[in-house]
């Protein structure tokens, strides 16, 4: 036994031996992975020390421990393609909300028209940024290791006409909002500074406004919607979070096309539609959900409004063969039951934790859907 190990396992996978059905486990995406067929593991041996640690990793809804590998990982990336394939990258990341793969921010040395698309294209091309489901890139002196600078920056210089490359191709095989396994849409967003070129015949868009919103009226009109987060928007970033109850199929692009048609929306350039047993008032919970639950190329719609702008709807809800003729099955938020949260607040002076901290499963599990680990 190595000298640092405490736990060995031994065993083979056969190749010839047809494949067994494995899970649902809890993943580190916040949700449960869906059962599927994977290789028979066949243990020959187990060998331990005694009062051996077995080394693991809690995941979950994020931030879990996991996350600071995927920062890991966000470093490791790095160097390597910037050095063979990508040269003009300064710096990546890939927050903790993006759980790894639906989201990356990469900040570039822009020197032509275009170059963003580029880098874009380059990148899901690139080893396993080919899982990459939400693609940002911006330019400048950005700070993309803080969220907020990069959301303003990219609201700043982003047009949904002109800005936005869809695509498709191989997703991880844990995004369960994709129609087929691992197979489903993707979106680029270009946030940089745009050249003349760029610029040339595009439709100013109008400075957002949320003093122009009356949220109150807005949800007596349409009832559907249950609330309306515009935390972001007061912060001078034009995008609005909207958590809707959905009771017939297109109706989140129904209700898209009356909204965006409106002057008070005029100014905001993306809505995001998330479901109405969520509590959307956290923006990184709703960041969370969003990318976990959408399909770019499918849950998306381009509006036009009567000055020619054009604003963008993503709808990052659960998806049902009912409302959205979604033939999958679709997992849990993972979250302890009540019994479990009770055992460890029991224990947790026994643990050496340090200061007590509430179970966050407590909030949690007031999103679960019916069902067990695949929702009902």
């Amino acid at each position: 036994m190595p000298a640092d190990a405490d736990i060995i396992i031994e065993g083979y996978v056969d190749p010839s031996e047809d494949y067994i059905l494995e899970g649902p486990f809890g993943d580190h995406t916040g949700y449960y992975s869906l059962a599927d067929l994977y290789p028979r593991f066949h243990i020959t041996c187990i060998t331990h020390r005694k009062n051996a640690v077995y080394p693991a990793t809690i995941v979950g809804i994020p931030p879990q421990e996991d996350a600071w590998i995927g920062k890991a990982t966000e470093r490791i990336f790095l160097v390597p393609i910037k050095m063979t394939m990508v040269p003009e990258i300064v710096d990546m990341v890939l927050p903790v909300e993006g759980v790894f793969h639906n989201l990356v921010i990469v900040k570039i040395n822009k020197d032509y028209p275009g170059q963003a698309s580029k880098v874009m294209h380059s990148l899901w091309g690139a080893g396993q940024m080919m899982f990459t489901k939400m693609m940002v890139v911006v330019d400048g002196d950005v700070n993309i290791h803080d969220n907020a600078a990069v959301a303003k920056y990219v609201s700043e210089n982003f047009d949904p006409a002109h800005d936005i490359h869809f695509t498709q191709g191989p997703v991880d095989v844990l995004d369960h909002s994709c129609s087929v396994m691992a197979f489903g849409g993707k979106i680029g967003i270009d946030g940089t500074k745009k050249t003349h070129e760029e610029l040339s015949g595009r439709v100013p868009f109008n400075k957002s406004d949320s003093t122009a919103l009356n949220i109150a009226e807005i949800i007596r009109e349409f009832p559907e919607i249950k609330a309306i987060n515009d935390k972001v928007m007061r912060a001078g970033i034009s995008i609005l979070f909207l958590s809707i109850e959905k009771n017939r199929k297109n109706h989140v692009k129904e209700i898209s096309k009356i909204l965006l048609a409106r002057k008070d929306f005029s100014g905001i350039k993306i809505i995001v539609f998330l479901e109405h047993t969520f509590d959307i008032s956290d923006t990184a919970d709703a960041v969370w959900r969003f990318a976990n639950n959408v399909d770019p190329k499918r849950d998306h719609l381009l509006v036009e409004d009567e000055a020619g702008v054009t604003h963008l709807s993503l709808d990052g809800t659960r998806k049902t063969k009912e409302f959205d003729n979604f033939d999958r099955d679709w997992p849990n938020i993972l979250a302890s039951d009540d019994k479990t949260i009770a055992r460890i607040d029991e224990i947790w002076d026994k643990l050496g934790l340090g200061k007590f901290i509430e179970s966050p499963s407590k909030k949690y599990r007031e999103h679960l859907y019916e069902g067990g680990a695949v929702a009902k």
